[in-house]
């Protein structure tokens, strides 16, 4: 999300989902944040922006949960929150276990020779059990790689047990699950419709159906396939995303597209075709750079939607010093444009960075990492601020990082500017003193290592509290006075 502040004008910022996110504290030291889901005595599930993941309740110290009776209705509210993701079905749990001890995980990797041993049973001696076998073991597989932050391999795993066990209800529903929460909505359809027509009672694969066509602009099939789920039976989030693509059609079902190799852009009719193909070309511009900066390249189409001002308000249900959003989708309001301009260049790729970002980590990448990247891939600098970021930082008033890994809308209003700044800062320190594969390495090692002090040890040799001096150093050496 890139916000507009009164006085802020220079900010641009990705409102986290997890403004009320719990924190598991584990026995290892280590702390995830996240939204606990689901506890029973052999698992802790919790989600992520990136969809939904479990931990053995072995491993885990305790909880610290947000006390959701604190929150008023409506106030310090993300436009996340008021705007639920899409509706998924429980992901794979239960006999999906990699506790020490499944036979598929050796030495902390993917057993292939076992994977290969359990093939060769059920293939040469098929029987109830071996078919049971393949599907654990491969169901093991996957979330192991899903977990390690290797979301491709593990979809490559579900899609190479589905060649042995084709039209296999639980690996379609890993594999569909996966593929919509990385956004690969096309091949999520290509799974999904014929397996809809298979099992016409699975609810849970109309729900992923219906948000693969939601993530692709459908909301006629997207309405279409949660009401069949709901006719199954009754689901809260369900209605709650209807009601929300109901919403969405009704305001911008009319809007005209374009398309291009890797993004479908989306416009209402009262702003020009030619502004809408500039914005194309840009965020193409923009993609290629992106690849080079972060060596990574998103495979799913990018939906982009351009919006009046007051859609984009109705829609986003955002605080009016919201800029643009991106919530999977990047929602951007245009309205007095006519033209491409360098401010609209600069929005639409800090939104386009949070768009790799998200696929790079899976969702986990602290705030303060997001928007330091997403600001210096727009070409923003400390500057604006320099002198008065320098002051605050020998004042020791400015928030640590540790304190910045989740939303900065819990923040007093007068650190926010700050916030922003000093995670620019971080940002530059890094491209300055190391180089943008350092950078690259910290932001792909987020994907499986849930503490970022952690990644800054093994990756640069430096504690958090190191860190925070180093930067500091930075800021005082290049604005102090």
């Amino acid at each position: 999300m890139r916000i507009s502040l009164l006085l802020l004008p220079f900010l641009a910022a990705l409102i986290s989902w997890s403004a009320f996110a719990d924190v598991i504290y584990l026995k290892n030291g280590r702390k995830i944040v996240g939204q606990v889901t689901h506890e029973d005595r052999e698992k802790v599930t919790y989600s992520i922006q990136g969809g939904e993941l479990s931990i053995p309740e072995s491993l885990v110290d305790h909880i610290e949960k947000t006390n959701e009776e604190e929150r008023t209705p409506g106030e310090n509210r993300t436009p996340q929150e008021r705007s639920p993701e899409i509706p998924l079905p429980p992901p794979p749990s239960g006999e999906l276990s990699t506790q020490t001890g499944s036979p598929v995980i050796k030495d902390g990797a993917v057993d292939e020779a076992y994977l290969l041993h359990v093939i060769n049973e059920q293939t040469h001696h098929p029987s109830a059990e071996n078919t049971h076998l393949l599907r654990q073991a491969y169901q093991q597989a996957g979330l192991f790689l899903a977990n390690q932050g290797n979301p491709d391999g593990a979809i490559q795993k579900y899609q190479e047990a589905l060649k042995f066990l084709p039209n296999d209800l639980p690996l379609t529903l890993a594999l569909g699950h996966l593929q919509v929460v990385q956004n690969h909505c096309l091949e999520a359809m290509d799974l999904l419709l014929p397996a809809a027509d298979r099992y016409p009672k699975s609810a849970n694969i109309l729900i992923l159906l219906g948000s693969a066509f939601y993530g692709m602009e459908n909301m006629d099939e997207a309405i279409a396939q949660w009401n069949k789920a709901l006719a199954i039976g009754d689901n809260p989030r369900v209605r709650q995303a209807i009601a929300k693509a109901e919403h969405e059609r009704e305001i911008a079902g009319s809007y005209c597209e374009v398309r291009s190799e890797h993004f479908l852009v989306r416009y209402d009719g009262d702003h020009s075709e030619k502004l809408s193909g500039e914005v194309l070309r840009s965020l193409e511009g923009s993609f290629q750079d992106l690849v080079l900066d972060l060596n990574y390249s998103p495979q799913e189409m990018i939906v982009v939607l351009l919006y009046s001002n007051a859609a984009f308000k109705d829609i986003t249900r955002s605080p009016t010093w919201v800029g643009a959003l991106n919530d999977g989708k990047i929602r951007v309001p245009v309205s007095g444009l006519t033209q491409m301009n360098a401010a609209l260049a600069s929005v639409l790729k800090h939104e386009l960075t949070h768009s790799f970002v998200r696929q790079i980590t899976g969702g986990r990448c602290p705030t303060w990492f997001n928007e330091g990247l997403a600001q210096l891939e727009e070409g923003a600098t400390t500057a604006t601020l320099g002198s008065k970021l320098a002051r605050e930082v020998n004042t020791g008033r400015l928030p640590s990082f540790q304190s910045m890994e989740g939303p900065f809308m819990n923040m007093p209003q007068d650190q926010v500017a700050f916030a922003y700044a000093k995670s620019l800062a971080a940002l530059e320190y890094l491209r300055t003193t190391f180089d943008m594969d350092s950078i690259r390495r910290l932001l792909q090692a987020t994907s499986s290592q849930p503490d970022f002090g952690v990644i800054l040890q093994d990756n640069l040799h430096l504690t958090y509290p190191a860190f925070e001096q180093e930067v500091a150093n930075y800021i005082v050496r290049k604005y102090g006075m």
